[in-house]
């Protein structure tokens, strides 16, 4: 008896003092990335733009399902102002909503709801044309927070406060794309702010509780110096000096592939952006950072003009590690977000021409492209570098 029990206290002891036998067993290989990141850098969010069809439990569209579950661990919700309540302030369209939450909680998923309100593209007709006061604007602004964020308390982890209110080539907000700038601003020593943004984050943040991430969100501050990179710092900045609740900011970064090979800013094929530079991308990262703000990528695509050729599908690949590498090392950085992951089912700028542009990691049958084996791998070096290092 004594010398089975020596025996297994030696095997036992034998375990722990190598360690590294353990370690090896760990198939990186077989992990999600959402994983992966978690070993990385535990507390981490990866994440994709979903639909709600993709919960609806069909045979059809389980494989949607049982890719997001085995690959992320944060998804975004559309709570569009114009589809959640599209003929007047009092009558809601939320089952869409609901699905996309309840399998969230079901998947063990968090959520990330997009948005609250933005610039006037976001808003119905309704409102957009209804020729109201600032005290029924301000009233309509509380009664939408206030029935989303009761309806959904706790099961909603970050939110978009507000989307895409500045103007790309100046430190503003664009007056002409925007109803509720008639409420005016504020400002101190740090810069100015939107009486009715203001207004939203009180409000998002008394209804929605501590708990709730408030983020403003916007495009074109994804490298640093650019006019709407240095808006969102002094934004940020000036709201948390008046003590008004804010957490962080997002950084959209919709990217694409020329016709003749370059990685540019600015997803339209048309769009004239500069070039991607990793560098200035960390730097704004640390930026945004240095103001105390958590950031988090929000949006990421990576779309291609001309031939989808596989020198193209590469530069995409590349692309993709690139920006999700510059993420997850940057401190500040909390999440990294694709607007979507399957070619079935993307964001087109370029809709009116007809023209795809195939801008995610899986294409239109779930099969994974280089941009998708770009990232795992990434992860995968990234999580065995750590395990060394570790051991």
């Amino acid at each position: 008896m004594k010398q089975r029990l020596f025996i297994a206290v030696f095997f036992i002891c034998t375990i722990f003092a190598n360690g590294h036998l353990l370690a090896q067993k760990v198939d990186y290989e077989n992990m999600g990335m959402a994983e992966l990141a978690q070993i990385i850098r535990p507390g981490f969010l990866f994440g994709t733009h979903t639909q709600p069809w993709m919960f609806d439990g069909s045979a059809k569209n389980q494989k949607f399902e049982q890719l997001i579950k085995k690959e992320y661990n944060l998804i975004s919700v559309g709570i569009y102002q114009k589809i959640t309540q599209p003929q007047t302030a009092n009558v809601w369209k939320l089952g869409s909503i609901d699905l996309n939450i309840d399998s969230a909680a079901k998947n063990n998923l968090n959520v990330y709801a997009h948005p609250m309100f933005g610039s006037d593209g976001y808003i119905p007709d309704w409102l957009l044309n209804g020729n109201f006061n600032n005290d029924e604007k301000l009233a309509i602004i509380e009664n939408r927070i206030k029935t989303i964020l009761t309806r959904y308390k706790g099961k909603i982890n970050i939110l978009d406060v507000y989307n895409e209110g500045l103007d790309r080539a100046v430190q503003e907000w664009r007056p002409d794309e925007n109803i509720f700038l008639s409420l005016g601003f504020h400002q101190n020593e740090y810069g100015k702010w939107p009486v009715f943004l203001e207004k939203i984050l009180i409000w998002c943040r008394q209804y929605g509780g501590d708990d709730l991430m408030l983020i403003y969100n916007d495009n074109h501050n994804t490298l640093a110096g650019m006019p709407q990179t240095l808006e969102c710092a002094s934004m940020f900045k000036a709201l948390k000096h008046a003590g008004i609740p804010i957490d962080g900011l997002g950084i959209q970064c919709h990217t694409k592939i020329t016709t003749d090979g370059k990685h540019m800013l600015s997803a339209a094929e048309n769009a004239i952006g500069p070039l991607f530079d990793a560098e200035l991308f960390a730097q704004s990262i640390h930026d945004l950072g240095a103001t105390g703000a958590i950031v988090l990528i929000s949006e990421c695509d990576v779309h291609i003009y001309g031939d989808i050729t596989p020198d193209k599908l590469q530069k995409q690949a590349d692309a993709y590690r690139t920006i999700l590498s510059v993420c997850i090392n940057e401190p500040a950085c909390v999440s990294f977000k694709t607007w979507g992951f399957t070619d079935a089912s993307c964001w087109n700028p370029n809709k009116k021409d007809h023209k795809r542009s195939d801008p995610l990691a899986y294409d239109d049958q779930l099969a994974p492209k280089p941009a998708y084996s770009a990232m795992k791998n990434l992860l995968v070096e990234m999580a065995r570098k750590k395990d060394k290092v570790i051991k």
